[in-house]
């Protein structure tokens, strides 16, 4: 019975990401498909200008400057149990990545980097690679937010009083929110918030307080990545909207987990809703989201697949253990 049961809460959970990828896809196409002869003149023009040596330059050197700041987030983290190189960090990232691109919210990527070291360690490495998303959705919530807040105040500035409201509501949530988790006893294959926040108080504050830092600093890497493709195809907006809107999308799109593969389908969704409100060709958007998904999340395939031939590591590992 469990497995029947099991197997329908899959098969919904599938269904229900289906449904919401299609309901995405068509609004984007129902948008863009308003006036094809205008939008395709737009995208001609608008990649005649982008395709040039600097702005791709520019563009390379921001991704890598994205996956710099993982690197070095893994590395302070992986350090409380074992110490790694910037080097063997990155090829851990990068073989991480490919695995969690086939699997809903990153799911793959704990269980590629727990491979990658003894058995012993490997629930430390789960907890480490939570905690590390941990502090990215964390700035993702936060920046995602203050977004939302200038969103609200520049384009709607009649309902400012309904997110100040809110504000105020959550200041006391964000407070209880621990203590409630304390006094319920849950767990999740074993892994429970007690289990969890005492695995937290065991890690130096300093490595935390760097690892928390690297996200912020690669969340306003893309994030900037994104308004710079703005300004190359010309969007007229100020830089105070465009990152209100830039984080308010990161943070709606970020609530749902999606297949890293089809991620850029939910992000071009909800970017076309959110920059339709200030009038901003719908082309502009489709292509700016395609390209930060391709030098973000496709690039790095290509140097992750050469780690992942090249390191006979984890099957040496499996080896072992048969």
């Amino acid at each position: 019975m469990r497995s029947y049961s099991h197997k329908a809460t899959q098969f919904l959970s599938y269904s229900v990401k289906i449904l919401i990828l299609a309901m995405v896809f068509f609004f984007v196409w129902q948008r863009v498909a308003q006036d094809t002869t205008t939008i395709l003149e737009s995208f001609q023009n608008n990649f005649n200008i982008l395709f040039t040596y600097s702005n791709i330059a520019i563009l390379l050197l921001l991704s890598i400057l994205n996956w710099l700041f993982e690197v070095l987030k893994w590395k302070t983290l992986v350090t409380h149990c074992s110490s790694i190189s910037t080097r063997k960090s990155l090829q851990q990232s990068l073989k991480a990545h490919i695995v969690s691109l086939i699997t809903p919210a990153k799911i793959g990527e704990y269980g590629a980097k727990a491979l990658f070291f003894p058995a012993p360690m490997r629930k430390k490495i789960l907890f480490l690679t939570l905690l590390g998303n941990g502090y990215q959705m964390l700035v993702t919530t936060v920046f995602g937010y203050i977004g939302i807040g200038i969103c609200t105040y520049l384009l709607f500035p009649k309902y400012s009083i309904y997110y100040l409201l809110t504000c105020i509501l959550l200041i006391p949530m964000i407070y209880g929110i621990p203590k409630i988790l304390d006094k319920l006893r849950w767990s999740i294959k074993g892994y429970s918030w007690q289990r969890i926040r005492d695995f937290m108080y065991t890690i130096a504050a300093t490595r935390k307080q760097k690892a928390l830092l690297f996200s912020c600093i690669r969340y306003l890497i893309f994030a900037h990545q994104f308004y710079f493709l703005l300004w190359v195809f010309q969007v007229d907006v100020s830089y105070i909207l465009a990152m209100g809107l830039i984080t308010s999308m990161y943070l709606i799109s970020s609530i749902i987990p999606m297949l890293q593969l089809f991620d850029v389908i939910l992000k071009t969704g909800v970017a076309v809703a959110l920059f339709s409100w200030i009038d901003v060709p719908e082309i502009a958007i489709v292509s700016i989201t395609f390209i930060m998904w391709f030098f973000n999340v496709v690039l790095p395939i290509i140097p992750g697949s050469y780690f992942i031939l090249t390191d006979t590591s984890i099957i040496t590992q499996k080896s072992i253990s048969v």
